[in-house]
């Protein structure tokens, strides 16, 4: 498939995630062109596949990149600067949804642990980004260029026991948000600190219970409505950067 240098053009970094999924699938409808990378080469293929089938979809590549490997990082962003086109390319946004979720209480936690969690959630990312910013510095997209982290609820806003190296991480992404926001001006950073926005697969039916009874809206969130909020933030929320904003149902509150 061709694309025409007009045509937005989308980076999910971690596209089979439940979440990045689905934001793949936004920006298809809206017929952006998707570079998407993953760990996961076989789904990351299927995905494609499908995405190519959407006939709003400009054009669809797939990538293996993973965060926590510096090697594959600057592959990535080499092959993007060189080989779209012939001319240098753009690039509109970036979401970056990967999520190596760990839950492992304290105890048991070892330095390898910290270490891994903050090179997929911190140094990869901010790596990533820094090699991609001359690409999202030519974007001519109304608003200017976005990027959007995920963070998570219980990080900062809500700390809990039971997943500190994996929290301290996403608590670490949050406050990047910041930070690149000012770094990369006049590029929007902006992200998003979801709640439950899909069961974990080993929570019983009494622990997703008692978790909701702390939930204001009473309900878990889906993949969907956490990527709804990433289209918004990049393509509406023109005039903000350097906020986190929860995606939760209120979870934050109590």
């Amino acid at each position: 498939m061709t694309t025409s240098h007009q045509t937005p053009r989308i980076a999910v970094i971690g596209a089979t995630g439940r979440v990045g999924t689905e934001v793949a699938r936004v920006f298809a409808g809206l017929g952006w062109s998707l570079e998407l990378t993953s760990r996961r080469v076989e789904e990351l293929e299927a995905l494609v596949g499908e995405l190519e089938s959407i006939d709003a979809a400009a054009s669809v590549r797939g990538h293996r990149l993973d965060l926590t490997d510096a090697s594959t990082i600057s592959t990535f962003s080499d092959a993007f600067d060189s080989a779209i086109d012939t001319e240098a390319p753009s690039l509109d946004a970036v979401v970056v949804a990967g999520s190596p979720f760990e839950e492992i209480s304290l105890e048991e936690a070892t330095i390898d642990h910290f270490t891994r969690q903050c090179a997929a959630q911190v140094g990869g990312p901010a790596t990533l980004l820094t090699g991609l910013r001359p690409a999202l510095e030519r974007s001519r997209i109304p608003g200017g260029p976005a990027v959007v982290l995920f963070g998570d609820v219980h990080a900062v806003h809500r700390p809990r026991a039971g997943a500190t190296p994996y929290l301290a991480a996403k608590a670490a992404a949050e406050g990047l948000v910041g930070l690149l926001a000012v770094e990369f001006a006049p590029i929007r950073v902006l992200g998003i600190s979801p709640g439950v926005v899909g069961w974990p697969p080993d929570w019983t039916e009494q622990r997703r219970a008692t978790y909701l009874q702390r939930v204001p809206l009473g309900r878990a969130g889906t993949p969907q409505e956490a990527a709804s909020l990433a289209r918004s933030l990049i393509v509406d929320a023109t005039y903000c950067t350097g906020v986190v904003i929860p995606v939760d149902g209120g979870r934050h509150l109590r």
